[in-house]
């Protein structure tokens, strides 16, 4: 019997059923999840089935950099596992599903260690990892061994590959880029200076925004700094020297800024550029990597500067008409991570229902090539948390919009707020 997500602890007293696109994959079963309580819609209880434990594995950036996403993907795929048990307790099936949650640090080869470790234990699909990188290193590996992995994060355009085993719930750079240079275009940004961490993700971020950007005006060379750098001081220096030419070729400040794709590594870059005449002097654009970035609210320091130069980063969004299905998960996974979730986050959540919907399909463990299949179903037919889940012919999210947030000081500390959307179907930015 299939199993459907519904809004938890969003409905009392009544089932609500989803859209008929997603009914058509989940109409044998409609459940009430009401703040952790599961009941069966017409009142009966199902005959005990002996059960069948299935691990999914988790493999998340817990305490090493852009671990901000990784605590609370941790706790949402600990959250969802727990939502998809009720359900199938509640349905009568004897499946249940456990997890298996290794930090990877945001390390390529801790993460690919991580998933072998996982495929000695017999584990068939693996949430995460959260970097591009991370995705390409395990990619091999998990192509030859029959697993499935699910990204909720990794954005590289060269990972965009049909028929493999890599599924991303999270649209590539290019709608990425689309969002960030909209913003820039209706901002009145003319030149733009590249300033980015070299990996996968963050360079193709940094590609798909020159690209889009050079309709509308000037790309600079821009910086690149190596993934290993600790010491920022001769990378800040050499943007600085193209910020100043960027600004003596304008007259002024107006219409010059600063696109940055990294991830927490930006509190050390701001904790630099935090006073100098220059480098404050002009916007400055984040990417998903910073985000949210609890390290970046946190730093007094390095957040003062981010809420000087209007700092704004994207996110995928979540559609604010369907908060009653997003908004309490997201509540109940921010009180176990101590830490606001985002649509990536989300993204876990989800994956971990159709992991669950694509086991039921093909009746347990041991045919990965149908659970390849199931997956993409289940995908296809889905309203979860972060709306449609439907994978484009390369297995990554099809649709996809963005929200900006920005560092703001209400009162003597910081916090993200959402500044802006963008919706990639409409073309529409609407500041908030």
């Amino acid at each position: 019997m299939p199993i459907t997500a519904l809004s938890v602890g969003a409905v009392r007293g009544a089932c609500r059923v989803l859209p008929s696109r997603a009914r058509r994959a989940s109409a044998a079963l409609c459940l009430l999840l009401s703040a952790g309580v599961v009941s069966a819609c017409d009142g009966s209880s199902a005959a005990p089935a002996a059960t069948t434990t299935i691990t999914i594995g988790g493999v998340f950036s817990v305490s090493g950099n852009w671990a901000t996403l990784g605590v609370t993907s941790k706790a949402a795929m600990e959250v969802g596992i727990e939502d998809v048990n009720q359900s199938l307790a509640a349905s009568g099936s004897g499946l249940r599903f456990a997890a298996d949650i290794i930090d990877t640090k945001l390390d390529t080869a801790l993460t690919l260690a991580a998933v072998r470790a996982l495929k000695a234990k017999q584990v068939e699909v693996v949430l995460g990892p959260q970097s591009s990188a991370e995705v390409a290193a395990l990619k091999a590996f998990v192509d030859a061994n029959g697993m499935l992995v699910v990204s909720p994060s990794s954005t590289a355009g060269t990972l965009a590959i049909a028929n493999d085993n890599i599924f991303r719930l999270t649209p590539s750079d290019t709608l990425e880029a689309v969002a960030l240079v909209a913003l820039m275009k209706a901002d009145g940004v003319k030149t733009v200076i590249p300033f980015w961490r070299k990996d996968a993700g963050n360079v193709g971020l940094q590609v798909a925004t020159r690209a889009l950007f050079a309709a509308a005006g000037t790309v600079k060379p821009g910086v690149e700094y190596a993934a290993t750098t600790t010491d920022y001081a001769a990378a800040v220096a050499a943007l600085k020297t193209q910020v100043q030419a960027a600004i003596a070729e304008r007259g002024g400040t107006a219409g010059v800024a600063i696109a940055h794709a990294g991830f927490d590594e930006v509190v050390d870059i701001f904790n630099l550029t935090s006073g100098d005449p220059v480098l404050s002097a002009v916007r400055w654009y984040g990417t998903d990597g910073t985000a949210l970035s609890e390290p970046l609210r946190s730093y007094t320091k390095a957040a003062a500067f981010a809420k000087q130069v209007n700092f704004w980063a994207p996110v995928p969004g979540v559609d604010d008409a369907a908060s009653a299905r997003w908004q309490p998960v997201a509540t109940r996974i921010a009180a176990v991570a101590k830490a606001q979730p985002d649509a990536f986050a989300l993204a876990v959540y989800d994956a971990v229902w159709l992991t669950a919907q694509a086991y039921q399909t093909t009746g347990g463990r041991g045919n990965p090539a149908a659970l390849k299949a199931a997956f993409v179903t289940a995908a296809g037919n889905y309203y979860g948390t972060t709306g449609w889940t439907k994978l484009n012919p390369a297995g990554d999210r099809q649709f996809g919009n963005f929200d900006f947030f920005a560092i703001t000081q209400p009162t003597t500390a910081y916090r993200w707020d959402l500044a802006a959307q963008y919706n990639t179907q409409s073309g529409v930015l609407t500041r908030r």
